[in-house]
């Protein structure tokens, strides 16, 4: 049976680069209104992998803080044009006490403006260990996948898609405690399910030949030398002098 092994990282990581082995990537995009400082490297080789077939699809996650609103905002700005092989996960923590209660209006509201963000709710998830999902978000959306975190366990879960096995310090049983080139890192498998499957899990359509064909296409000419030259003369083109 198919498992599909996945890193998520953050700027607590170094960036991604081409020896990273696996075809799904996790990255995070912001903590509340905090900008990672990974995010350019790791969001624009994600776009670039995906073009090209390397990666079937990619997550971009933030940390759910109350002020969502402006969290969900801050991700928008980072994102601007969502890629179509690209999920959202809503991570979902209690960070030691810091957010209690019920928090089920506020993680939904979030929810159902990022589903609109990427044009379906079925490609925005969520991510949790058993205690802060039960407590922190007892009422979810109906049908939700979720990433349930539990270093040592694979509990069931209702709607569980994946599970995050390790945060790389020794509880992988036999698994990867990390990748590539990051190191010892969070790590996850999306038990039984191919790397399509899992992404088709997470709301994301199959990729055409045809689609990835021009997709490749377009990330080779991108990456060409000449393109190169290109983008520099429209910048030196579209240069003006300041005016005193």
């Amino acid at each position: 049976m198919a498992d599909t092994l996945y890193a998520d990282v953050s700027e607590w990581q170094v960036g991604v680069n081409d020896t990273y082995p696996y075809p799904v990537l996790c990255i995070r995009s912001n903590d509340g209104t905090y900008r990672d400082r990974r995010w350019v490297n790791n969001y624009t080789w994600c776009r670039a992998n995906a073009d090209s077939g390397r990666l079937t699809f990619f997550i971009v996650y933030f940390v759910w803080r109350p002020n969502w609103s402006e969290t969900v905002e801050t991700f928008k700005s980072q994102v601007r044009a969502p890629h179509p092989q690209m999920a959202v996960m809503i991570d979902v923590e209690s960070w030691g006490g810091q957010i209690s209660g019920d928090q089920s209006a506020g993680i939904n509201a979030a929810y159902e403006e990022v589903g609109a963000y990427v044009g379906s709710m079925a490609r925005v998830i969520g991510y949790g260990n058993v205690g802060d999902l039960n407590r922190l978000w007892p009422i979810k959306p109906e049908g939700i996948r979720l990433v349930v975190a539990s270093y040592g366990s694979n509990p069931p879960y209702p709607g569980k898609v994946a599970h995050q096995y390790t945060d790389g310090q020794g509880y992988g049983g036999g698994l990867p405690e990390g990748a590539p080139p990051f190191g010892r890192c969070d790590m996850n498998s999306a038990d039984g399910l191919t790397a399509q499957q899992f992404a088709q899990a997470c709301g994301i359509s199959p990729v055409l030949p045809v689609t990835l064909a021009a997709r490749r296409r377009r990330a080779f000419a991108a990456a060409t030398p000449m393109a190169a030259l290109r983008r520099q003369g429209q910048r030196d083109k579209n240069f003006r002098p300041r005016q005193y």
